[in-house]
Order: C-alpha cells, then sequence, then structure tokens
C-alpha cells in the first residue's frame, strides 16, 4: 500500500514537470517563430498562437487523463456497469486514441474494462 501512494506522488511529480516544459516549449516556440517572421501580421501571429495552442492543450489533456488514471479507482468502491449497472472484469490496458475539440489527436493507454453481465466494454472514468 506504501509503495501504491509513493508510485502515486512521483507520477504526480512527473506530471508537474511535464507541465512546466509544456509552457517553456509554447513560450520558447512562440519567440523562435516571431523571430522567424518578424513581419508576421495580425492574423498570422494569431493563426500560429491557436495551432500552438491547440497542440499544448491535447498534451495538457492527455496528462491529465494519464495523472487521473494513476490514481485509480476509490479505495473500497467497485467500477459498475454505465449500462447495468453489473460487476465489470478488468481486461487488462488498452490503446486509446481520441480526437480533441481543437481537431488533435491524443493516444493514451487506459485500463479497459467489460461487465459480466452484458458483455458492454468502456474506459472507466477517472
Amino acid at each position: 500500500m506504501g509503495g501504491e501512494r509513493k508510485e502515486a506522488q512521483m507520477e504526480k511529480g512527473k506530471s508537474e514537470e511535464e507541465r512546466k516544459n509544456i509552457k517553456a516549449d509554447l513560450i520558447e516556440g512562440l519567440n523562435k517563430w516571431r523571430e522567424k517572421h518578424p513581419r508576421a501580421t495580425m492574423r498570422e501571429i494569431e493563426e500560429e498562437i491557436d495551432r500552438r495552442m491547440s497542440k499544448m492543450r491535447a498534451r495538457l489533456i492527455t496528462d491529465t487523463v494519464m495523472r487521473s488514471a494513476s490514481t485509480g479507482t476509490e479505495k473500497g468502491k467497485k467500477e459498475m456497469c454505465p449500462k447495468c449497472g453489473g460487476e465489470v472484469k478488468k481486461k487488462g490496458k488498452k490503446k486509446r486514441k481520441l480526437e480533441t475539440n481543437g481537431g488533435q489527436e491524443i493516444e493514451f493507454e487506459r485500463e479497459y474494462v467489460t461487465c459480466q453481465s452484458c458483455g458492454h466494454g468502456f474506459f472507466p472514468s477517472g
């Protein structure tokens, strides 16, 4: 049990460092882009910022999903099927690809479960 808590704390530290890196990458990248495009119009600047923010948003979403996935289900609380309320069985980790509202594709690996009653398979929230 203590090992799980220590691992979660290490993950949190990695996550915080990743978030700092995301911000630094965004600012550094914009500064370099601006040096290469000193005569960019307001529209071009806005488009470049939007493009970079969309990528940053995707990284933050992935980081947040993986961060919450590492915390697992609440202690003592069993995951139940959202369709029928039946008990679920873990089927191992599977890759999942999604597209953000900003059009960026994100991929992460999460625990996948299936309902023992109705067979519904899903990635638990949290």
